[in-house]
Formats: structure tokens, sequence, C-alpha cells
């Protein structure tokens, strides 16, 4: 990944791998006499400004919009959630509309859609792959950096309401067309709390219709599927600070020498012996691992977000294993479209 910090641009592999089919049709296209040497330039030319724009953030001010979210990591997602649906099937239209006759042109196009079906073949996998190789954890083991976790959503403590319109229902997360929310939410599973950033986020949850209005959210108490990057804000849960505080709270009950002796003198001879040395040091540990259970009980200890390092940070409402299914589906149908159409485009 290469960013710029001056712009705010990040071109990611997927784009660049979308600018690399462009440039190879049009030159396949130009050697084939399709379109001229300067027509076929100009495409290339034209598609890396258009790409420089769209992962850029000067899209918001050249269209004049306010949006939330990373445009390009919606436009992202939503054509994954394309390529790996039944609706995919509207892209070989143009097939039956060519001239089979012009065998070089009919070529080009089964070249063009072979590629496709190849990178969205490698985009499909490598989602693949992530998701299934990711352990999945909870908040209260979970190490720092990339992660996966499973829990119940939630607004904010004291927060009751939030949503696009009073006419919809209470949300925590939503989307109307290219317009969402942005505002975080808590993520809860049996051993902790957590805050979820939803910028820059690939959020992938059914279509919902309701009076007329198509949109897409998470409401609360849904159980929603996390790959992202953890970060943990308190940052005593080291082994080695976790000593310090038990030692901390040893030294703490010492100074009540009376009161030491009342809870750990068992054999009652004034004197604490190592067995009862012993025994305190594991209530002193005790003690600290339940202290900081409840510290990790407050959301603002961990919060997730977006990776720095290019790797996709997903919240979905749909079960990992649903999607995996799908995606594989999808996977095996572009690896026959990618050979199918190859071996043709040879044949002509």
């Amino acid at each position: 990944m290469i960013s710029g910090s001056g712009t705010g641009i990040t071109f990611k592999p997927f784009f660049v791998m979308v600018w690399i089919s462009i440039t190879t049709l049009s030159l396949v296209a130009a050697l084939l006499g399709t379109i001229s040497l300067a027509k076929a330039g100009l495409i290339v030319a034209g598609s890396a400004v258009g790409l420089f724009l769209l992962v850029s953030d000067f899209f918001r001010y050249l269209l004049h919009i306010n949006v939330t979210t990373s445009f390009p990591i919606q436009l992202k997602g939503m054509l994954i959630a394309f390529i790996s649906s039944y609706f995919y099937v509207l892209v070989f239209l143009p097939l039956f509309f060519l001239d089979y006759s012009k065998k070089e042109e009919f070529a080009l196009y089964l070249i063009g859609y072979s590629l496709l079906s190849m990178i969205w073949l490698l985009i499909l996998f490598r989602r693949i792959r992530l998701i299934d190789d990711t352990p999945s954890t909870f908040l209260s083991s979970a190490a720092q950096g990339y992660v996966e976790l499973e829990g119940k959503v939630a607004l904010y403590d004291g927060e009751v309401v939030r949503g696009p319109s009073d006419n919809l229902p209470v949300m925590v997360w939503y989307r109307r067309y290219f317009l969402t929310s942005s505002a975080g939410f808590i993520l809860e599973d049996d051993k902790g709390r957590c805050t979820i950033d939803p910028r820059d986020a690939e959020i992938i949850t059914p279509l919902y219709h309701y009076i007329g209005i198509l949109y897409r959210a998470i409401y609360p108490h849904e159980t929603i599927y996390v790959l992202g990057y953890l970060e943990t804000l308190s940052k005593h849960r080291t082994e080695l600070e976790r000593k310090s505080l038990v030692m901390t709270k040893l030294v703490g009950w010492k100074r009540n020498r009376f009161r030491f002796l009342d809870y750990f003198d068992s054999n009652n001879d004034g004197k604490i012996d190592a067995t009862e040395m012993r025994a305190a040091h594991q209530a002193a540990e005790r003690n600290v691992d339940n202290e900081l259970e409840d510290v990790y009980l407050e959301p603002a200890t961990h919060t997730i977000s977006a990776p720095q390092d290019g790797r996709p940070f997903l919240l979905s409402s749909i079960h990992p294993d649903e999607l995996i299914v799908n995606y594989k589906r999808s996977a095996i149908f572009h690896v026959f479209v990618w050979l199918t159409f190859a071996i043709f485009s040879l044949l002509l």
C-alpha cells in the first residue's frame, strides 16, 4: 500500500488491478485494430486520472457531496457484493447483441470477460482466506492487532435513539444510498465490551425495505461479525505489568500488619511463613485479575477500527460461514467463466 499523507490518497491493490485490466483491454483492442493506438492511450490515461480522483478525497469537492465513510470502500464493498450475487449474470447481456461474424471483436470481448473474472476470482479468494484463516477470539483474551470477533451490538450507554428518520426503527448503523452513519457503537461478547469505529469499514448487511425506503442497517442486540484492528487503550494487561500490580497489592496489604496476619496467618503463630506468603500472593493475583476484568467491561478500553496495512475492515450482520459459502460459490462460477472464455477466445 502506498499512501500520501498530504492528500489522503491510498492506492490499494484492488484499484491497481482494475487499472491494469483496463490498460490490458485497451492495448489488446489497439493491437487487433478495433481502436486506434491514440484512443487506447487516452483510455489508459483517463482511467488512471479517474481512479486517482476516486481513491483520493478530491471527489468530495468535485461532486459537492457530504459522505462520512470512504467512498472507494463503499464502492468496493458494493462491487464485491455484486460479483458474488446472481445479478452478476446481467454483465453478459452485451454478448447477445454482438455480431458473431466479427471474430476479432468477439474474441476481444471474451478476453475482457475472462480478465475480469480472473480479477474477481483473486479478490474473492483473498476474502475467503482472510475470513477462514483469522482465528476467532474473545475481548478478554484478544491480543492487539488484526482480530476476528463476534458479539452483539448496542448503542452507547444512555443513548436510546439513532437513525436516519423518525419513521424508521432505532439503529446503531445505517446507510441510505451513499449517505452513511459514522457514529461508533458498542460490541459486547461474553467476556467484555469494545467500541467499534465504523468509518472506513466495509459493512455487509441485508437490504431492508420499510414504507418505500430502501436501506441497510445494523440493529441493537443484533449479532455481528467483525474483522479489524483491535487497540487496547488501557495497556496494563501484559504479564510484566500484571506482576507489578500484584506486588503493589501485596505491599499495600503488608502495610497493615495486623490485618495481614489476621487474613493469612493460618497457624496463628504471629508471623507469615513461606506457605502463607504463597497463599497471600495467590489471593493478590485473584484480586488483581478481578479488578482487571472489571476494567475490561468499560467500552472505551478497546477500540476496533480500520487497519493501516491495507487489510479489509469488515463488519457483517451475516454469519461468516454463510459469507464463505456465498464467496466460494461465486469463485467457482468465475473460474468457469475465466477458463471457458479464455479457451474460446484462443480458438477464435
